[in-house]
């Protein structure tokens, strides 16, 4: 197996690991305590094909046992590029969503797992009813249609039996308690923060989620980031932070010699992350290798002769 490089971003300091996949080469517990906060992080490098491959950053979240991410999106102060970057989010099996970041000739994708621990294994979460490839295309229209109830029923208003609205003497309601409108809202907003005129940016938010049927609420609480650049891709968070915010252990190893994998485990829960990069030639799309790191050529002193 190759060897992969992590890094502690505090005052550079650079770890190099050495395992396998079933031994991670990186292995960071952000719950331990540190002298100083840094960033736990785990890159991976591929072989780099001379492509204009996607160049990109996210934040990843784990809140009430699920798993998002999210982007922020400038407006762009260059024409609109002729390929621009797609995103597709779709499962690949029953028990994998595969994450994919499409150029025109490049490709990263992403596949991720959520498991839990029973009996001393790990079991693998599956993916929500409404999008499991192995049910039939009516059983996921019936999984929507009872999540839509259920959330009706959750959304439900319930009468108050033990106030009543105050009024004054005239019967009026206490003006003071009157919930303002969308459009009140907005006005006193601008009012409070003098905004004029028209919006001057064009900005947006963009995320997605990716539940798993029987995730436990208690998984952990995680938040971070992940970036793709050209050849290389690296997920890192930061510790301490307050609460129970990052307390896990981040592991990084190499599955296979075209493949990294990244994890994040807390008790019996677990995320899984693999990641690959591909390239477009001849209308087929062609796994990168990882990148070896180098060989340490350096003078060694030699054995003794004892």
């Amino acid at each position: 197996m190759l060897s992969r490089v992590a890094v502690a971003l505090l005052g550079l300091t650079i770890l190099v690991g050495h395992g396998s996949a079933e031994q991670p080469s990186v292995r960071f517990d952000l719950a331990a305590p540190r002298r100083f906060p840094s960033f736990g992080a785990i890159p991976f490098v591929f072989e780099d094909a001379n492509l204009d491959c996607p160049d990109e950053r996210w934040t990843i979240q784990v809140s009430n046992g699920m798993l998002s991410i999210h982007h922020f999106n400038l407006p762009l102060s260059d024409p609109k590029p002729e390929f621009p970057t797609r995103h597709v989010f779709d499962p690949l099996d029953d028990a994998t969503y595969r994450l994919q970041t499409v150029s025109r000739d490049c490709r990263v994708d992403i596949d991720i797992r959520q498991q839990v621990r029973l009996d001393g294994e790990w079991k693998a979460l599956l993916v929500t009813a409404e999008r499991r490839p192995s049910l039939s295309e009516e059983a996921r229209k019936e999984a929507v249609r009872r999540r839509l109830s259920d959330l009706h029923k959750l959304t439900e208003p319930k009468k108050d039996t033990n106030s009543e609205t105050q009024g004054d003497s005239d019967g009026n309601a206490d003006k003071d308690k009157k919930q303002l409108t969308a459009e009140e809202l907005n006005a006193k907003l601008q009012s409070m923060f003098g905004a004029k005129g028209p919006r001057r940016w064009g900005i947006a938010t963009f995320g997605n989620g990716f539940p798993f049927d029987d995730a436990p609420k208690s998984c952990m609480d995680a938040f971070g980031e992940y970036q793709i650049s050209k050849s290389r891709f690296a997920m890192a968070f930061f510790a301490p932070l307050p609460g129970e915010l990052n307390k896990f252990v981040l592991e990084g190893s190499d599955l296979d010699p075209s493949h990294g994998r990244i994890s994040l485990t807390k008790d019996d829960c677990r995320f899984e992350f693999t990641i690959s990069q591909s390239v477009r030639r001849n209308s087929q799309w062609l796994p990168l290798p990882l990148r070896p790191i180098p060989e340490d050529k350096s003078d060694k002193p030699a054995p003794s002769a004892r």
